[in-house]
């Protein structure tokens, strides 16, 4: 599930029940409370930093945060805003992760690439690959806030209201930021992804050999195609948003077609979590 999407009220009323018998130590109610939105803090997590352990690390320092300020909950908001807006002062004030400095100091995985002379063929799950990392890749050519501002808003749909409040800022303020952010990231894909617009150069069976040669990919060991059951587009309850610029509802597409991981990689780190008293 996705929680930032409208709740009904069982679902925050079980969310106060479970906070409750927490805070009196129940180890099984804090491991379900935070099994409730672990997979939406992980998914974004590897959409903000492009790398699986990255996106781990930063999982697990959110939740720490979560369970050491459980006890400040006051219920005067719902406790999931009051709990993402913990998740994105972490990712505005968080120290910048290693795909950020790689992408700062080379531009290379957006270059087009030509294709060379005896192309390898692939696997499709290889293929796969390599779309869902260059598609995610686009994203850092925006600065650290507006990822965020847009992978909320765009890929996970909330709605501005929501997201001025995640912000502290004022909906006017939200929505100019995110229309920049919107620019940006269009005016960047635009002349570059052949996914977008057929007359780009850029394929994925071309990038595929480039990336594998340059040991960015390991075709037997993928990091996105693999140990997911979902797709973003599958999570969602899609409404299409009635537009005339088609570019815009294919970038959106392309993003949300993506991979949703669900439990299997942060089991484990939720059940070591809850074993330590943090209250």
């Amino acid at each position: 599930m996705i929680p930032l999407k409208e709740t009904n009220i069982s679902d925050d009323l079980e969310d106060i029940t479970l906070i409750q018998e927490s805070l009196q130590g129940s180890k099984t109610s804090l491991e379900k409370l935070l099994s409730r939105h672990r997979d939406f803090i992980y998914n974004l997590s590897l959409r903000m930093f492009l790398d699986p352990d990255d996106a781990s690390d930063a999982t697990q320092d959110i939740l720490i945060k979560i369970i050491t300020s459980l006890q400040n909950f006051q219920g005067k908001s719902k406790f999931r805003t009051w709990l993402y807006r913990i998740v994105v002062n972490h990712f505005l004030n968080s120290e910048k992760r290693k795909m950020e400095h790689w992408i700062d100091s080379s531009k290379e995985i957006y270059e087009i690439k030509s294709p060379p002379a005896n192309e390898e063929l692939f696997q499709e799950d290889t293929i796969e690959e390599v779309r869902i990392l260059c598609s995610t890749a686009m994203l850092m050519c925006l600065n650290r806030e507006q990822r965020l501002l847009y992978i909320l808003s765009e890929v996970f749909e909330i709605n501005h209201s929501l997201g001025a409040e995640l912000f502290q800022i004022s909906k006017g303020n939200y929505r100019i930021k995110l229309h920049r952010a919107k620019s940006d990231l269009l005016e960047f894909v635009s002349g570059r992804c052949g996914l977008i617009d057929e007359k780009n150069p850029c394929r994925c069976k071309k990038k595929t050999t480039a990336l594998i040669r340059e040991g960015k990919v390991n075709p037997n060991n993928l990091k996105f195609n693999s140990d997911y059951t979902q797709n973003i587009q599958e999570i969602l309850t899609k409404e299409r948003i009635d537009t005339s610029y088609k570019i815009r509802i294919e970038l959106k597409d392309l993003f949300q077609d993506s991979p949703y991981f669900i439990k299997q990689k942060i089991d484990n780190m939720l059940e070591n979590l809850v074993k330590v008293d943090h209250f």
